[in-house]
């Protein structure tokens, strides 16, 4: 920071992580920003998201002292909804003593510090020393910044998802899904499901933040008689950061819908396919169904004259008369033929039925 306040205010940036991946910080910065014990264990260290505040007062019930420690988490998806992310966890420890503020930003990686400078260049001056809060205010300003580009990027790949599915259900001839397509609505609706969790803890965060600033403002109404209007800014501009955090909120879920609405739709328009597929395909059975039986008929009308063609071309039967006879001869062996096929038939019909038997059960 520059200017007079740059003495009283700063910001100490950290970009490396040490936070998220259980590293002891230095015992210096664990005393100066009165870090508890208990925001150091891995539950904590593994945290979506936190706010805990403590501060003191003195004998007058004047503020003396306030310290913050807040967590925020963030994910970044590519535009093509592919496997390439980023997530931004971020740890901020605060320390208001004496009108001197200082902020620890530990995480903050190049987007945070760029929009964190764009913040400072439209509030720089009307931060305020004496206020616990006034670092807060663009802090949560490039945090409100980080989180409305998350939820575009997620809403950039529904509406891609969404323009997909319009042109394949205008266009019969297009594919309704390919693999890779259920791939891409399969990430989409994972960056919208985690965007919706780290969006719902950061608005959690923010307001219990808000809150702890009305708690000072109605600490300083009961000392002094009235509110003192710094005081009053920044309560005024922490409730808008909510309110825009919660309005991001709304839209993210929006995107969460929209995604398994189009999940729904791939899903609907498969099965009519396959249902279209499949009458088809009953279609031709009950034509084969015909054709068949057309068969079964002209085989039926064969049958007998088959069997009796078989029968009289045995040579148990004679057709050609010898000297002295007056027409054809049966062979009195003829019975050899019915007690071989008879048994025959009866075994064949036994194993057909046992085996129908046994394929039932």
């Amino acid at each position: 920071m520059r200017g007079s306040n740059a003495q009283q205010l700063r910001y100490i940036l950290d970009e490396q992580d040490t936070f998220s991946t259980d590293a002891e910080p230095a015992p210096e910065l664990v005393q100066f920003f009165q870090i508890p014990s208990h925001l150091l264990t891995t539950v904590n260290r593994r945290s979506n998201g936190f706010f805990s505040c403590a501060e003191t007062f003195n004998q007058d019930g004047e503020l003396q002292s306030t310290y913050t420690w807040f967590r925020v988490l963030v994910k970044m998806a590519a535009r093509d909804a592919s496997s390439s992310y980023s997530w931004h966890e971020m740890t901020f420890c605060s320390r208001w003593v004496s009108s001197r503020c200082t902020i620890l930003c530990i995480g903050a990686y190049s987007l945070f510090r760029g929009l964190l400078q764009d913040g400072l260049v439209q509030l720089g001056t009307t931060l305020q020393p004496s206020e616990p809060y006034s670092l807060h205010i663009p802090l949560v300003e490039a945090i409100v910044a980080m989180q409305d580009l998350s939820v575009w990027s997620v809403r950039n790949i529904v509406r891609s998802v969404e323009k997909a599915s319009t042109l394949a259900a205008q266009d019969r001839s297009l594919p309704t899904r390919e693999s890779q397509g259920f791939l891409m609505m399969h990430e989409a609706a994972r960056h919208a499901i985690h965007s919706f969790e780290t969006l719902s803890v950061t608005v959690e965060t923010v307001e219990a933040m808000q809150r702890h600033v009305v708690h000072l403002a109605s600490k300083s109404k009961q000392k002094s008689g009235n509110e003192p209007d710094t005081l009053s800014q920044v309560r005024t501009h922490m409730a808008f950061q909510a309110s825009m955090l919660r309005n991001l909120l709304l839209r993210s879920q929006s995107n969460k819908e929209r995604m398994q609405n189009e999940i729904a739709l791939a899903y609907n328009m498969i099965a009519q396919r396959d249902s279209q597929v499949m009458t088809g395909l009953g279609e031709a059975a009950r034509r084969d169904s015909g054709a068949m039986r057309t068969i079964a008929v002209v085989t039926m009308a064969f049958l007998p004259p088959t069997f009796l063609s078989a029968i009289f071309s045995m040579s148990f039967f004679n057709y050609t008369p010898e000297h002295g006879s007056a027409g054809w001869s049966v062979s009195g062996k003829l019975w050899v033929y019915w007690v071989c096929a008879v048994p025959l038939t009866c075994i064949t019909l036994m194993i057909w039925y046992w085996r129908q038997r046994r394929v039932g059960s």
